[in-house]
C-alpha cells in the first residue's frame, strides 16, 4: 500500500509539472539571416536568492553551497522580461557575426570561446539585424529563470535534483554538447545547469556590505553562472556563483539572451 502511495504521489508530482509547462505561453521566435532562436517568458516575482549550509530549516539549504552564495536574501523581479530557450548556439553567432570562435565545433552546439567584450559586440549587431534590444541577464534574472520563476519546484539543479537528467558536466561530457537535448526546467528552458557556464551583466560581488568593501580585483570581475561540461555537479546548482575578468574566454564559457518583455510580441517571428 505504501509503495503504491509513493507511485501515485510522484505520478501527480510529474502530471502537475507537466500541466504548469502546457498552461505557459509559447516561447516567441526570432530570425535573423535564416537561423531561429526561441525566447521564453519569464513572469516578474519575488523568491529567495543563495543558499546556505548552516541551518535545514531556513529558506534554500543546501549542504554543498559556498560562503559566496550567503546570505540567502529575498529578491523582487519587478519586470516580465524573456530568456533564452538555450544558449547561443554556434550557427547563430556565424549567422550575425560571419564567423564561428568556437574550439569545438558544431552549429547546433553553444558558441564557446567569447569573452564578455565579444557577447557585447554580438548583441550590437543582432540589435542593428533585428531592430531589438537585446542583452544578456542580471544575475537576479538568471538564478530566478534557473530556478523556474513562479512555477519553481525549489531543485537544487535547473529543473531536477538528478543532474544527468538536466545537464552536461564533467561526470558525463568530455565536450559541449547540442543545445536541448537534456529536460527542460519548470519554464521550459534547457541547459541553465551545465553545458557552458553563462556570461550575466553583473558585476560580482558579495551578497553582504562588510565583505563587499574587500573585494579588489574581484569587483572587477563579470558573474559567470550555470556550471559546464568541464566543472562538477557541484557548479551546475541554480546558487553556483562564478567570476571572470570580462576578457576571459575559454572552451566552457558562453551566453544565452534576455529581453525586456516591453519589447516582445507574443509569439513574434
Amino acid at each position: 500500500m505504501k509503495k503504491l502511495a509513493l507511485i501515485l504521489s510522484v505520478f501527480l508530482l510529474n502530471l502537475s509539472a507537466l500541466w504548469a509547462q502546457d498552461t505557459l505561453p509559447a516561447p516567441s521566435t526570432y530570425r535573423v539571416n535564416g537561423v531561429t532562436f526561441k525566447m521564453v517568458r519569464v513572469e516578474k516575482g519575488d523568491f529567495w536568492m543563495g543558499a546556505q549550509h548552516l541551518d535545514t530549516a531556513d529558506f534554500n539549504f543546501d549542504r554543498l553551497s559556498q560562503s559566496d552564495e550567503m546570505p540567502v536574501h529575498f529578491v523582487s523581479i519587478k519586470d516580465d522580461f524573456y530568456i533564452g530557450q538555450t544558449e547561443v548556439t554556434q550557427k547563430l553567432w556565424k549567422a550575425v557575426m560571419g564567423n564561428n570562435p568556437s574550439k569545438k565545433k558544431c552549429p547546433k552546439r553553444p558558441v564557446e570561446n567569447v569573452s564578455y567584450y565579444d557577447v557585447m559586440e554580438f548583441i550590437e549587431v543582432l540589435d542593428s539585424l533585428t531592430g531589438m534590444h537585446f542583452r544578456l541577464p542580471t544575475e537576479e534574472e538568471w538564478e530566478f529563470a534557473a530556478r523556474g520563476g513562479n512555477h519553481s519546484r525549489h531543485y537544487i539543479y535547473s529543473g531536477s535534483d538528478k543532474l544527468k537528467r538536466v545537464a552536461w558536466f564533467n561526470g558525463n561530457a568530455r565536450k559541449t554538447k547540442k543545445v536541448g537535448k537534456r529536460a527542460a526546467n519548470e519554464l521550459g528552458i534547457r541547459d541553465m545547469s551545465g553545458n557552458v557556464w553563462e556570461w550575466c551583466s553583473t558585476n560580482y560581488h558579495y551578497f553582504d556590505k562588510a565583505r563587499n568593501a574587500k573585494l579588489g580585483n574581484d569587483g572587477k570581475m563579470m558573474c559567470i553562472r550555470g556550471g559546464a561540461w568541464q566543472l562538477p555537479a557541484n557548479a551546475c546548482r541554480v546558487s553556483w556563483r562564478g567570476k571572470r575578468m570580462p576578457d576571459a574566454k575559454n572552451s566552457f564559457g558562453g551566453f544565452r539572451l534576455c529581453l525586456d518583455a516591453k519589447y516582445v510580441k507574443e509569439g513574434e517571428e
